[in-house]
């Protein structure tokens, strides 16, 4: 166990103070926003931040980045794969008395369980501690098995965040107590991702662009993501224009090679030689700011952090109907939405886009003030902070 703390080395004074614990060390949207909301609340809540050793060196560097405490340990993930499984079970009960010890040691009020509603651990060590939890859940579909273990452990949270409302009517059903629900988004800082600012930042698959239209979508390859689609779409489009390129701008792990040799080999049948996986980009601003139109294809997401980014980058959406995307991209008013899976109408959309400059500028200015006004960085701390403050005031006299 290693601990890392803030540039004072010291644990700051402030009202609360709350261990964010997640079974997931690969930097993604849960990862990101704890390193956001952390920060921004740095002067009135103490965070803490444990993650697993394994996978998570990214997600370490955006701690230290952000001067947030972190604690790295072995925690492992849960998986189908027989023997890792196996290993998750035996090492469990192990893994728990660690976390109890973190819990104790850094005097923990509230107990933040952030990956979503298949990481138990954080909530059987924080019931074991009495301490408070709040379960945050961030999707919008799981396997029936996760589910099942979800519906007898969630009546011991003491609350819960969701990313989205769509996620809340996903889980709201399973849920026996629901005193204390919190719908929060994934929060944006505008002012980082900001069109106005100087990006100077170089990048091969840019050169040679100007005269190009730019398509862009930021994801890891993964089949959630629908990436086929865009493929589909490329090839739709492609056979009356011919001056667009598309970027998919995320990593390509190994777990993934199967559905990228698929999505490798889709392309070729459809002779699409316009759509690029970039792989992932520390800073990807830039290829924001480039393009033209932001396209999200997923089949499932619920606050999904890339489409606010793109907003907040001042960009026209379309997007198939998933989370809440709904809810901040108005249909023919700062973007599109299209059925999930329905690439056809993806593409009427996009080409629609394509042929109205003007349209595109109107879109990305709503867009902008969307994100500035309903998923900045401050109104979504100030719900967290709220959510702390409510959970960690609940009695522990039963009723």
């Amino acid at each position: 166990m290693s601990f890392k703390f803030n540039k004072n080395n010291e644990m700051s004074s402030v009202n609360i103070n709350v261990v964010n614990i997640i079974e997931e060390g690969k930097l993604g949207g849960p990862q990101v926003r704890i390193c956001r909301v952390a920060n921004f609340l740095s002067q009135k809540i103490n965070t803490v931040v444990v993650m697993p050793k394994k996978n998570s060196d990214k997600f370490k560097n955006l701690c230290e980045l952000n001067s947030i405490i972190y604690i790295d340990i072995f925690l492992t993930g849960i998986s189908k794969q027989f023997f890792v499984l196996l290993r998750y079970v035996f090492l469990f009960p192990f893994e728990i008395l660690n976390l109890i010890f973190i819990l104790k040691k850094t005097k923990c009020d509230v107990v933040h369980l952030s990956g979503g509603s298949w990481q138990y651990k954080g909530l059987i060590s924080g019931k074991l501690s009495n301490k408070k939890v709040i379960w945050h859940l961030n999707d919008s579909f799981m396997p029936k098995p996760i589910l099942k273990v979800f519906t007898y452990l969630s009546k011991y949270a003491d609350g819960f965040i969701f990313a989205s409302n769509r996620t809340m009517e996903y889980y709201e059903p399973l849920i026996k107590k629901k005193e204390f629900f919190f719908i929060i988004p994934a929060p944006v800082d505008t002012s980082f991702f900001n069109p106005s600012n100087n990006l100077f930042i170089k990048d091969k698959y840019l050169d040679n662009i100007d005269d190009k239209l730019i398509i862009t979508t930021v994801a890891n390859v993964n089949p959630i993501k629908g990436l086929e689609n865009i493929i589909k779409v490329a090839s739709i489009i492609n056979k009356n224009i011919n001056n667009i390129e598309f970027f998919i701008v995320g990593e390509i792990s190994s777990r993934q090679k199967k559905y990228f040799s698929f999505l490798q080999k889709l392309k070729k049948d459809l002779k699409v030689e316009n759509v690029h996986f970039v792989g992932p980009r520390d800073d990807i601003r830039y290829f924001l700011k480039i393009s033209d139109i932001y396209l999200c294809s997923s089949h499932a997401e619920s606050s999904p952090l890339s489409v606010w980014e793109a907003m907040s980058m001042g960009k026209p959406i379309v997007s198939t109907n998933v989370g809440d995307v709904p809810v901040y991209v108005q249909d023919g008013q700062n973007g599109f939405i299209s059925n999930v899976n329905d690439y056809e109408d993806l593409s009427r959309k996009i080409v629609k886009l394509v042929l109205n400059k003007k349209l595109r500028i109107d879109f990305g200015k709503i867009s902008r003030l969307t994100a500035i006004k309903k998923l900045d960085i401050s109104i979504c701390s100030s719900k967290h902070e709220q959510a702390y403050k409510i959970i960690n005031n609940i009695s522990n006299v039963k009723k």
